[in-house]
C-alpha cells in the first residue's frame, strides 16, 4: 500500500462545499469502518469493505485500532477530518495496521480507479479507543 498526501493537514482550500458539510454533519458520522459486518464478538469485528469504480463511502468515525487486508488491487482518495487528502495504491495482499489519533479519525474512501476494490478491516475493540 501507497500513500501519497494530495493536501495537508488544516487546509481545507481545495475541498469540494459538499464534502466540508458532510464533514460537519458529525450527528450522521458511522462508526463502522465497512459497509458489512461479516462477524463480531466483545473483542472485534470484522468488516467488508467494497467499492465499484467512482464508488465512496461517507466521512465515519474510526474509534479503534483496526488491520486490513486488501483483497483486489485498486487506487482510492481518503479525506480526512483534519484536512488532510491522501491518494492510495492498494496492491492485493498489502495489509496495513492503523491506529486513529486524535489528528485523523475520522474519514472517507472513494475508489477513483477502474476496477472493484475490496478490503477486510478487524477492528481491535479490546485496545485502547479513541474519546469522542
Amino acid at each position: 500500500m501507497k500513500c501519497v498526501q494530495l493536501n495537508p493537514e488544516g487546509n481545507f482550500d481545495l475541498w469540494d462545499l459538499d464534502k466540508i458539510r458532510e464533514l460537519h454533519d458529525c450527528a450522521n458520522l458511522k462508526d463502522s469502518v465497512g459497509q458489512k459486518l461479516l462477524f463480531e464478538n466483545e473483542t472485534s469485528r470484522l468488516w467488508d469493505l467494497t467499492l465499484w469504480p467512482t464508488q465512496r463511502i461517507p466521512f465515519r468515525k474510526h474509534r479503534y485500532p483496526s488491520s486490513l487486508v486488501c483483497m483486489t488491487s485498486g487506487l482510492a482518495i481518503s479525506r480526512y477530518g483534519n484536512g488532510k487528502i491522501d491518494l492510495i495504491q492498494f496492491d492485493k495482499g498489502d495489509t496495513e495496521y492503523v491506529q486513529p489519533n486524535e489528528s485523523n479519525f475520522i474519514y472517507d474512501l472513494e475508489n477513483i480507479g477502474e476496477q472493484i476494490l475490496n478490503l477486510y478491516i478487524l477492528e481491535f475493540r479490546h485496545l485502547q479507543a479513541i474519546k469522542i
